[in-house]
């Protein structure tokens, strides 16, 4: 592979990156209770972790709700789908 080939794919890649850490901050955004989950290689969440307060309950809606908006980042950009297998996406806390 040429150099130039090599760079043009390493700034695709970043920036895919860059769109797929935008959709989770968007994501975390509109849903306050998300506070992370993990993406099997199958891009089926495995785990979802919540932040709770009494009176609130987490049900079925929420995990479509994370499951639906990774369906539209991938439809809408397919490269990004490599990205997001086996990873773990949480909200930063600082």
């Amino acid at each position: 592979m040429k150099i130039s080939e090599q760079r043009s794919n390493e700034a695709r890649r970043q920036n895919t990156e860059a769109i797929v850490a935008r959709h989770m901050d968007e994501l975390f955004q509109r849903l306050p209770m998300l506070s992370g989950f993990w993406l099997r290689p199958d891009l089926e969440v495995a785990e979802l972790s919540i932040f709770t307060w009494p009176g609130y309950t987490a049900g079925r809606d929420l995990y479509e709700g994370v499951m639906q908006s990774l369906i539209e980042l991938a439809e809408e950009r397919p490269e990004a789908v490599q990205l997001m297998r086996g990873r773990t996406f949480a909200r930063a806390v600082h």
